[in-house]
Formats: structure tokens, sequence, C-alpha cells
């Protein structure tokens, strides 16, 4: 799949709102970026691992992005703000072409998914503040993957699926995995 193609599935397909609503608790505005980069086998998407010490997520593989500030014009510029802020990478080098619906998380997130291609000539600089590692995952790994699979998890009133996408030998899931599955079906023929 090239950068093309993906224009076109996402120009030509409409998703729902995510499967999962939080209305017993307030929440907080937050937004990613699922930068993709066009390499020669194809596209990758950029993921981040979380540095450990951090107080929401540690160690986890999460998209670059973060909670909207006050100083964020909308949840787009909190999006590309926060990977510039997390992975160096110039604002000049982002070319955003879609979003997708909210994600709410029983973190107490709202989470607005933005896709947008990165320059594969960019310099790529993990904040180790805030990022132990990047790592890059071709997109035709999350398409057919038999690993995948889905947990029900029980809460009091509330029953959430729980994605996971181990791929490329990281383990990614919660809201990062259902986003992924929401491309996913995106992309499927």
């Amino acid at each position: 799949m090239n950068r093309q193609q993906l224009i076109t599935r996402f120009s030509l397909r409409t998703l729902t709102e995510t499967q999962l609503k939080i209305t017993h608790m307030p929440l907080k505005q937050s937004a990613v970026l699922l930068a993709f980069i066009e390499r020669e086998h194809g596209l990758n998407l950029l993921l981040t691992k979380r540095s450990i010490h951090l107080r929401h997520h540690p160690g986890q593989i999460s998209f670059p992005g973060g909670k909207h500030d006050l100083d964020d014009e909308s949840l787009k510029a909190t999006a590309i703000r926060e990977t510039n802020e997390e992975l160096g990478i110039d604002i000049n080098d982002i070319d955003l072409f879609g979003e997708l619906p909210f994600h709410d998380t029983i973190t107490g997130f709202r989470i607005k998914p933005y896709l947008g291609f990165v320059d594969h000539r960019t310099n790529i600089s993990a904040n180790v503040g805030e990022v132990s590692d990047v790592i890059e995952v071709p997109v035709t790994s999350f398409l057919q993957n038999p690993a995948h699979f889905v947990l029900p998890i029980v809460r009091p009133n509330l029953t959430v699926n729980v994605y996971f996408k181990p791929s490329e030998g990281h383990a990614i899931w919660g809201a990062t995995a259902a986003i992924i599955e929401q491309v996913r079906l995106l992309l499927e023929d």
C-alpha cells in the first residue's frame, strides 16, 4: 500500500463513531497523530514507546499526541504540537489528510485521531523525557494478522472490548490498538 492508495480508500469510506462512549465521568480532551511514512517497501505507521516515568500509560506503545492545552487553537493543533514536542518532527513536514471519530477511554481521555503523512526525509529525534523508543510498523502488518485479538473487560455497568495487536515484536494494545482497528476497517477490501 502506498500514499495514494491510502488517501483514495480514506476518501471513499466513512467510519461510525467509536465503539465506546464514556458518559459517567468528565473526559480530558486529547489528540494524536497517526503518522504514515512512505518507505521503499510501502507505508509504515509511526508509533512511540512512552517513557517509563510518565504518569499516564508508562512504557506503553502509543501514537504521538497528548492532552489539549488551552494555548492550542484546536485538537488538530494539539496533535501537531505534541508530535513536534515528542519526536522533533517539523510541523512543515506533516501533511494532514483526515481524521477518525473520537475515541473515549476508560482511563478518562477523549482522543481525537488525525491522519497525516510525514516526509520520509524528516529528522525524527525522540524527546527522551516522553519517548523511550520510536517504532515504525508496516501498515500491512495490521491488515491480516492472526495474532491480533480482542478481550472483553468487564467493569461495573460497562463491558469494554480491549484490542491487542502485537506486531513486529511490539505489544500494541488498548486505545492505540482500537484506533488501529479503525484504520484496518477503513483499509479492508
